[in-house]
């Protein structure tokens, strides 16, 4: 699907942007990154999206680069020799189509991978955000810091997941974005994790000594009316989620292999 020819040496970074000061400060650590030689980055700003599954499918179409990285305006990527330990990952096994930083090996009833058992998931990422224990009983005393969540341990250097969450997911192969099973900019993840696994593409995590990304969140909280209506929207668009891809939803992505061909 990508453009003609595929520029093996390049790196696209790929982001939906309504916040300049978040993007700018992307960029910085974008910029920071150590490119390994002959290499090159396109950075892809899209402005004014009504769906975040379109503007990725849209400019993976035009971009002739060989790595796509979909990551949003917050994430901020701490790992300087990112690229060089992507493009390791990637030639150490042709058949991992995309990595991820957090994910899960399998989907619990909802469809929505961090609804799930610890047990199912792994995983490092930095967040800045307020301690959710005492979120509650604190209130704004519960100041915002950057903390890090860590799920279990992946071990071997990688491990396949079903499916990882779409703050970054950085591809080599270039696979249609779900454009038509829903809008909007909620859960877009899961679908093109799945268009992998059907083609036989493994969907992975590294081993992370540190956390390569640190997710920062919305500068301005959201409401608690805000956070209601993007439940429901998350909610609706899961549903048609579950409708669609019911046969991988209670499965560990160990035991796909009828689901999967390639």
């Amino acid at each position: 699907m990508s453009a003609s020819p595929v520029d093996h040496k390049k790196f696209a970074f790929m982001t939906c942007v309504n916040d300049g000061t978040l993007y700018q400060e992307c960029l910085k650590h974008i910029d920071s990154l150590h490119v390994p030689n002959g290499c090159t980055i396109e950075k892809i700003a899209v402005a004014k999206a009504k769906s975040i599954s379109e503007a990725y499918d849209s400019n993976m179409k035009k971009s002739d680069a060989k790595f796509k990285i979909c990551l949003h305006q917050d994430t901020f990527i701490k790992n300087r020799n990112f690229l060089i330990d992507i493009c390791s990952i990637f030639a150490r096994d042709p058949s991992i189509g995309m990595i991820g930083v957090v994910g899960a090996r399998r989907l619990p009833p909802s469809g929505l991978w961090f609804r799930n058992n610890w047990w199912h998931c792994y995983g490092k990422v930095s967040e800045y955000r307020r301690g959710g224990i005492l979120q509650s009983t604190l209130g704004p005393m519960n100041k915002r810091k950057e903390r890090i969540v860590s799920f279990r341990k992946v071990r071997g250097g990688f491990m396949p997941m079903l499916v990882i969450d779409g703050l970054i997911m950085i591809t080599q192969y270039d696979i249609p974005w779900r454009t038509d099973l829903y809008g909007g900019f909620l859960y877009y993840e899961g679908p093109h994790c799945i268009e992998f696994l059907k083609r036989g593409y493994k969907v992975i995590i590294p081993q992370q000594k540190k956390p390569w990304v640190m997710h920062y969140g919305p500068r301005v909280e959201r409401t608690k009316v805000e956070q209601s209506v993007i439940l429901r929207k998350l909610e609706a668009n899961l549903k048609i989620f579950r409708r669609e891809y019911g046969d991988f939803v209670g499965k560990d992505v160990r035991a796909l292999s009828s689901l999967t061909a390639r």
